[in-house]
């Protein structure tokens, strides 16, 4: 069999007409990267260049030159992405190595700690607790803590996950918790102490429960590697080859395990700084940056041609992120035949963006491409609403990727809910919602409100003249009480109210109970007031949500469903897939890039990039001019990304002057 031909191969001496196959199957820089015998090697692969490819056959040619697959180690992000190299390798090779290690990085460090378990402080049967699993666990111990935790504290910590968020980026990003809260949560500097409590609770319970979690899986395969020299001596002398997919996701704690084989491994990492967008789960760009500095003899090799996109979509992705000043420079070109500019659409209003985009993805339907073939991507889920609610009037159906449909949100629910009690003081799981938001205002005490408040003529009245309060918790109900107050000052303007509770008191309560961002959040608030202002009146407004949540449910297409769809996305969330046509939407100062910080400007840049490079042959980028806003400054017109691009990389499809 193939197998048995590949592994009798002399080392270094691959069959002649292996090497014909890859000179024929590759291009240039595919072949180098495929074959070069450096100790060290860098593979920079644009989008769409054949990465995967690449870095498969690279793996198939070192077992056609002899390389036992036992000594091959090759680490990926995703379980799908191993599978799909995993498959791509039995078919060159006709037979899967056996002996090869092929997984993500988590699955290798379990694999590691399996046999190692012991020096962990671990049996070797330990358990991987997964997000449920920690969840769980986070709770038990908040809930056996001495003093128990108060009631806000429970919520913020456990209910809300802030402190599962906390020691999760203090582990990935090497930093103590004291370092995160005050870095990334300064809001909530007081709770630092208590976190720091927690955490270590936390690792001392799963060291009692013989319990890793998944973020153990890394930090404990780098003790492993660092603190007993034996262990990382095995493991460098058995892997003679080891083999990194996507570098530029690398965290701090899986470069330093990637470092620690180098010098007893020939090591080979392929990625592209530019399309690093993963900084919010803990991916540290720098990783791929610092490379060929960190081993100055290692060898580059740039794969530039993208086999995706028209010539056109690539030349103006390569004018955009040729503003990052800290890169490892490359130039992308096409050999795919010449297509259509990409086209800017400079609009009036998120509605009519929502308009136009719907209207141009009726024309390219007509013109025979798929609705699957077609995404409509944006850099945050609260600039989906519009088009979502486009689709949803015009019967088209769609299917999301990436956060939850505009009106699941928990904080649009929060919102509406203080509506609800405006129109129907009796609505009690408006009420339920509301109360339990503010401090030291439990399930229990909301109960024991609730029975005298529904005892009263008219509950919302009662409350606005403090005849009925509860006997925890007053603070928190004087808060209630001032927010209903400044939205009942509104004559039931259903904008203006979601105004009013914000500025009332909202805005607090948000930034505390949805520590993940906040700024996201009070946009998509935004949207929600700036489509209240259709309607006449608060009744016409609520009954228009109770209609559209239902036809929401109807309209997009389920992960199960089948027929044709339009896709709706995150950007995050798009990353390596592409289309026949993308629709990138919301293109305004404020909303992409997010001015939140400017630190991320990069990274904002590189989001933007790996966007537009997900179209193969059609390209649409809207802005807008007009929008509702209410308490957050206002839109900085154009993107700032778009001002950056010459005026030769694109059609104007839509010229309006901007103010």
């Amino acid at each position: 069999m193939e197998q048995q031909n590949y592994r009798n191969l002399p080392p270094g001496k691959p069959g002649q007409a292996w090497l014909e196959r890859l000179r024929r199957e590759l291009n240039e820089a595919q072949f180098t990267f495929a074959t070069a015998d450096a100790p060290v090697i860098l593979g920079l692969a644009g989008p769409g260049s054949g990465k995967t490819r690449a870095l498969v056959y690279r793996c198939a040619n070192l077992l056609k030159s002899g390389v036992s697959p036992e000594e091959v180690l090759l680490l990926t992000f995703t379980n799908k992405a191993a599978e799909e190299m995993k498959e791509r390798l039995k078919k060159l090779l006709g037979a899967w190595p056996q002996e090869l290690w092929a997984g993500t990085f988590h699955s290798t460090g379990a694999r590691i700690l399996r046999r190692h378990a012991l020096l962990a402080g671990r049996a070797n049967n330990f358990t991987i607790l997964d997000e449920e699993d920690s969840r769980a666990l986070f709770k038990q111990i908040a809930g056996s803590r001495t003093p128990p935790l108060n009631d806000e504290e429970r919520n913020l910590l456990v209910k809300r996950g802030l402190l599962g968020r906390v020691i999760t980026q203090a582990r990935n990003s090497n930093l103590t918790v004291k370092e995160v809260v005050d870095e990334y949560y300064p809001y909530h500097w007081e709770y630092a102490g208590l976190i720091g409590e927690l955490a270590e609770l936390y690792a001392r319970k799963k060291q009692e429960g013989n319990a890793f979690d998944f973020d153990d899986l890394l930090l404990w395969w780098l003790d492993l590697f660092e603190n007993h020299p034996q262990v990382r001596e095995r493991y460098q002398e058995r892997f003679k080859h080891v083999l990194v997919d996507e570098f530029q996701d690398t965290n701090v704690i899986q470069g330093r395990i990637v470092d620690l084989f180098a010098g007893g491994s020939s090591l080979c990492v392929v990625g592209d700084d530019a399309q690093s967008i993963y900084g919010f789960r803990f991916a540290n760009v720098g990783n791929i940056l610092s490379f060929p500095e960190k081993y100055p003899h290692s060898l580059v090799v740039r794969m530039e041609r993208n086999y995706r996109s028209t010539p056109e979509i690539v030349a103006l992705a390569d004018r955009s992120i040729s503003f990052n000043r800290a890169q490892l420079p490359k130039a992308l070109y096409s050999c795919n035949p010449s297509g259509a500019k990409p086209r800017v659409a400079g609009i009036r209003t998120a509605d009519q963006e929502a308009s136009y985009v719907v209207r141009r993805v009726l024309e390219l339907h007509r013109e025979g491409i798929p609705l699957q073939e077609m995404a409509v991507l944006y850099r945050s889920a609260y600039l989906s609403s519009a088009v979502e609610l486009e689709l949803v009037r015009r019967g088209i159906s769609y299917r999301t990727f990436g956060g939850l449909k505009f009106f699941q949100k928990a904080h649009i629910k929060d919102v509406i809910a203080f509506l609800k009690v405006f129109y129907n003081p009796f609505d009690e799981s408006a009420w339920r919602r509301i109360a339990t938001l503010q401090p030291g205002i439990g399930p229990a005490s909301f109960e024991r409100t609730w029975l005298k408040l529904k005892q009263c003529g008219n509950p919302l009245e009662a409350v606005l003249a403090g005849e009925v309060s509860p006997t925890r918790g007053k603070e928190g109900w004087e808060s209630l009480r001032g927010i209903l107050r400044a939205a009942g000052a509104q004559d039931q303007s259903a904008p203006r109210m979601i105004t009013a509770v914000m500025t009332g008191g909202y805005d607090q309560i948000l930034e505390k109970n949805y520590p993940d961002q906040p700024e996201e959040r009070r946009r998509g608030v935004e949207r929600l007031a700036y489509y209240a202002a259709r309607f006449a009146s608060l009744p016409s407004f609520l009954e228009s949500l109770a209609l559209e949540e239902s036809l929401f449910a109807g309209a997009a297409a389920s992960p199960e469903s089948e027929g044709d769809y339009l896709v709706l996305s995150t950007i995050h969330s798009a990353k390596g897939k592409e289309w026949e046509a993308v629709f990138v939407v919301g293109l305004n100062d404020g909303h992409f890039p997010r001015r939140d910080d400017e630190r991320n400007l990069s990274e904002e840049r590189r989001l933007f990039y790996v966007a537009v490079t997900r179209a193969r042959r059609f390209l649409f980028l809207t802005t807008y001019r007009d929008e509702y806003r209410g308490w957050v400054a206002s839109t900085g017109g154009p993107s700032l990304f778009l001002k950056e691009l010459p005026p030769e990389c694109y059609d104007v499809e839509i010229a309006e002057e901007y103010d």
